[in-house]
């Protein structure tokens, strides 16, 4: 096969994209009850994944790890308690984290569907010009 096309190329970022974002999501809910000492560093930084156009279409994603943001929460049978029974904790929301999950599962569906599309057109093009 020969050079992608600018479909391909925008449906490739955006599957690339979805998955990160659903890498990034399971991450901080498989990391939301990790806790540290209070004042000492978190045990856990959230990530999220910013996106920028790619120069001829599509996107580029990063994760990117969230500025520090821990909650106190009571816990006295950590052993990282405090004798108030206090720790610290990321400040992770769950069902936002539930509902970037299922928007990226949509975006992934959305973008294989237009490679898929891409492809197809791109094979009729190559089976005109044999």
């Amino acid at each position: 096969m020969g050079a992608m096309t600018s479909a391909q190329v925008t449906a490739i970022g955006g599957l690339n994209a979805a998955t990160l974002t659903l890498d990034a999501s399971a991450s901080n809910l498989a990391n939301a009850d990790d806790v540290s000492a209070v004042g000492g560093p978190p045990a856990y930084n959230p990530v999220a994944v910013q996106q920028s156009a790619r120069p001829g279409g599509g996107v580029i994603a990063t994760a990117v790890t969230l500025k520090p943001s821990q909650l106190l929460a009571y816990d006295p049978n950590s052993p990282v308690a405090n004798a108030a029974g206090l720790v610290q904790a990321p400040e992770i929301d769950p069902v936002s984290e539930v509902t970037n999950q299922l928007v990226a599962g949509q975006n992934f569906a959305y973008s294989l569907t237009a490679l898929k599309a891409a492809n197809e057109e791109q094979q009729a093009l190559l089976d005109m010009t044999t």
